[in-house]
């Protein structure tokens, strides 16, 4: 049987509806001017802090399946909304081909790295900080311009952003309606069925920014990266929770942008309100240092939980 050609995502497109996205609202968030956190055990912080690296995971393969899931139903939702309004027959076939493609997952995915706007919150700690016992690093959002800015090319690489996670219904619904109206635009010369193949690529780019509004406390920010069909650093593999995990490095990324390896911008860590904080504030501030890292902070959480 001769195998499908995968589809090629137009990166070009992509790219040119993100910066739309980013001119029609205020929710581009690249120059976001406070802190990250990063919530993790203490063996994901001596892998970041001795590789230098974080890891973008296939947003399928994320903790919670009913996030992807409600992301999927929202822009399904709107588009048949568009398509039973409309009365026009192009308009009709430019919806029809859109909801098949949304139901078709991207050939390489969409991947993230997930950070809190805020650190020592309960509810990390508690879902991501091995129930206390871990870790918050805190990171400069600047350092993460040399991914999501215009040096990673997105024809030999793909298309990274950094970008708020939206709560409310309302916002992500405006989302949709933004990739069904702005992208036929921008390609105004394709056919409909091209149109609306290109439509869907924005929207699953925005699906991993749609959570429940039950998660609104998270305050969440993430790295999404769509790798190009020939990407030219190699999707990795690791084990968790009994599935084969795929993801990419961002060190790696970066190495091929840069020639050579660029330190991450940690700020500072907070430990978790653990029993055994206090040394390893002792232990981590020894493990930055060993590694080359100077200017940073580390602490303890002075919140009150036994686990």
């Amino acid at each position: 049987m001769e195998k499908k050609k995968d589809y090629i995502v137009d990166m070009d497109s992509l790219v040119r509806f993100t910066d739309a996205i980013g001119s029609y609202s205020q929710y581009l968030i690249q120059d976001f001017q406070g802190q990250l956190f990063h919530y993790t055990d203490l063996n994901a912080l001596i892998s970041i802090v001795r590789n230098h690296d974080l890891w973008l995971t296939h947003a399928q393969y994320s903790n919670d399946e009913k996030e992807v899931k409600h992301g999927y139903e929202i822009a399904k939702g709107v588009i048949d909304k568009r398509r039973k309004k409309s009365r026009n027959k192009r308009e009709q076939v430019y919806f029809d081909h859109v909801t098949k493609f949304v139901d078709e997952p991207l050939p390489k995915g969409v991947y993230i790295c997930c950070f809190c706007t805020e650190d020592n919150l309960l509810s990390q700690w508690r879902g991501y900080g091995e129930n206390g016992t871990g870790v918050s690093i805190a990171f400069d959002p600047l350092g993460f311009a040399r991914y999501s800015g215009p040096d990673l090319p997105p024809e030999n690489l793909g298309l990274m952003r950094l970008w708020e996670v939206f709560y409310k219904r309302e916002v992500q619904e405006n989302i949709v309606e933004k990739a069904l109206e702005l992208v036929p635009r921008i390609n105004d010369q394709d056919s409909e069925e091209v149109k609306a193949r290109k439509t869907a690529d924005a929207i699953h780019f925005f699906i991993p920014t749609f959570k429940n509004s039950d998660f609104e406390g998270e305050k969440e920010r993430r790295l999404i990266f769509t790798p190009a069909r020939n990407c030219l650093v190699e999707r990795q593999y690791r084990v968790g929770k009994g599935m084969l995990v795929p993801y990419y490095s961002l060190k790696a990324l970066g190495k091929c942008v840069y020639g050579s390896e660029q330190p991450l911008p940690i700020t500072g860590v907070t430990i978790g309100p653990g029993v055994r904080k206090d040394l390893n504030v002792e232990s981590v501030k020894m493990l930055l240092e060993q590694n080359g890292y100077e200017k940073f902070t580390v602490n303890s959480s002075d919140t009150p939980y036994r686990g």
